[in-house]
């Protein structure tokens, strides 16, 4: 392709392309409860759109220029507020909306048979609700899982790191690469020792 054309075409913005997923991050986890189908869904959706995305780069938009960075910036944190707006609003279906709490314990719950009438309407043949003085129960059970949760996903974000030790040794091993390369005589006379040699944080990213 000529220059010429590559810069005739429109901008590549990848604000759009974050916003997307994090939509779809939030739908996915926040209402995992309500419809279990939506990650394989969205899995299939994804294929669909690396095709769809790779024609958008390769032909319609202009190529974008490669920039060195850390992480992905504000949209790290708001993934980590998804997932952790997402533990309560799906304890919450799984206690109060929908009846997957009520196969476990029925006895916490009272099954209200409906007319035909109103179940055509409402789309089941019952309504549960809470039982009387059960609710107390309910809501302990629905706080206690939210804290186990809670501290099973701290867990995983302070023991999981970003990026694997591998990884990590492995840029760590091509930026010392790097520095032999430009300090080989200097460092073989002893005026620079290899032991200065300081890992730049830019440096320990995949691009």
């Amino acid at each position: 392709m000529r220059l010429g054309e590559d810069y005739d075409k429109a901008e590549y913005e990848q604000f759009d392309d974050y916003l997307e997923m994090v939509i779809q991050i939030g739908y996915i986890t926040l209402f995992a409860g309500a419809f279990p189908l939506a990650a394989p869904l969205s899995l299939v959706c994804n294929v669909l759109e690396l095709y769809s995305d790779i024609f958008k780069l390769s032909r319609i938009t202009r190529r974008p220029v490669v920039h060195r960075i850390v992480d992905i910036g504000v949209w790290s944190l708001l993934v980590k507020g998804i997932v952790l707006l997402s533990v309560f609003t799906n304890l919450y279906i799984f206690c109060f909306t929908s009846e997957q709490l009520m196969t476990y314990v029925p006895s916490l719950f009272e099954v209200t048979p409906l007319s035909a009438e109103a179940a055509s309407k409402a789309g089941s043949d019952h309504i549960h609700n809470i039982a009387a003085g059960a609710g107390t129960t309910v809501t302990t059970i629905m706080i206690s899982l939210e804290h186990i949760i809670l501290i099973l996903v701290a867990a995983i974000w302070i023991l999981v790191p970003g990026i694997s030790s591998s990884v990590q040794n492995e840029l760590a091993r091509r930026q010392y690469v790097k520095f032999i390369e430009a300090h080989g005589e200097a460092v073989n006379s002893g005026g620079i020792s290899a032991m200065n040699f300081e890992a730049d944080p830019l440096e320990r990213t995949i691009h």
